[in-house]
């Protein structure tokens, strides 16, 4: 016959209490993966050239899909490529964008027309407040997008 020996109580209390309690989720927004987002500002670490928004007839998209695609809608073009990042499912972390083509149509000179080539110089990113920030590299400045309705 098999004798059980029992842990005392006092021992037993504080691993029940651990195994119950719930890791905290981090907040902020969805995580990158199959995402979609439209560009609200691009926020320039130089004074002078300050906060630019799009104009009303400037649509720029970017979609983050699952699978590693990216497509992005730059004013009158279409763009597409290829995004990695090791934290897409975090609110914040390393990302990096490569455009691989965009259309050449021509469009009337916009007021964030510098958004294609930049995409190969965007480091990090941070959700925010419901918000995406894409953070170029060197402190070039920092891409605000926010969820594409």
């Amino acid at each position: 016959m098999r004798r059980f020996h029992f842990a005392p109580p006092a021992i037993l209390a504080p691993l029940l209490a651990a195994a119950c309690t719930t890791l905290p989720q981090p907040a902020g927004g969805p995580p990158l993966l199959g995402t979609e987002w439209r560009l609200v500002a691009f926020e320039s670490s130089k004074d002078a050239i300050g906060t630019i928004r799009p104009r009303e007839d400037e649509v720029y998209t970017l979609r983050l899909a699952p699978d590693g695609s990216a497509a992005m809608q730059l004013s009158c073009n279409r763009g597409f490529g290829s995004w990695t990042s090791l934290d897409a499912k975090a609110e914040r972390g390393s990302l990096q964008i490569k455009a691989a083509g965009v259309t050449m149509a021509a469009c009337p000179p916009g007021a964030i027309a510098r958004l294609p080539a930049d995409f190969e110089h965007i480091r990090s990113f941070v959700i925010a407040d419901g918000r995406l920030h894409l953070n170029l590299m060197l402190d070039g400045g920092n891409y605000v997008w926010e969820p594409k309705r």
